[in-house]
């Protein structure tokens, strides 16, 4: 297995069962297997990367308001076509998910960036992305 640069990101929720669906559904779509399950914690892998959930506590303040501030932004997970991205929208539209930005070329990152924002249960922002011909 390659040694991938970041060695894992963890994610609290404060929506635990939800995200096991929102999670369980979105990563596997994009590759990444089942690593482990415990009462307060999941992670899936893929190519030496980890996606850790934990239960947490809940935070008053919306994590994304358009301005850019010292913490969590979004996490991008990488596609491996077009089809993909547009096939993880439908699947988190039909989750329920609140889908921030329809899958669509991103021309201020190029004519190939072609990404979707979603929330997570928690309101967190991911990014599916594929960057191709």
């Amino acid at each position: 297995m390659p040694v991938h640069p970041i060695h894992h990101l963890q994610i609290g929720t404060d929506a635990f069962n939800v995200a096991k669906k929102f999670y369980g559904a979105l990563l596997p779509a994009l590759g990444f297997d089942a690593v482990f399950e415990k009462d307060d914690s999941f992670g899936y892998q893929r190519d030496g990367f980890e996606v850790i959930i934990v239960k947490a506590k809940s935070t008053s303040d919306d994590l994304w308001d358009g301005e850019r501030r010292v913490g969590f932004d979004h996490l991008a997970l990488n596609a491996d076509s077009r089809a993909k991205v547009d096939e993880c929208a439908k699947l988190l539209d039909e989750l329920g998910a609140e889908i921030d930005d329809e899958p669509a070329v991103v021309p201020e990152y190029g004519e190939d960036y072609y990404a979707l924002w979603v929330r997570d249960p928690s309101g967190l922002r991911i990014e599916v992305v594929y960057q191709g011909a």
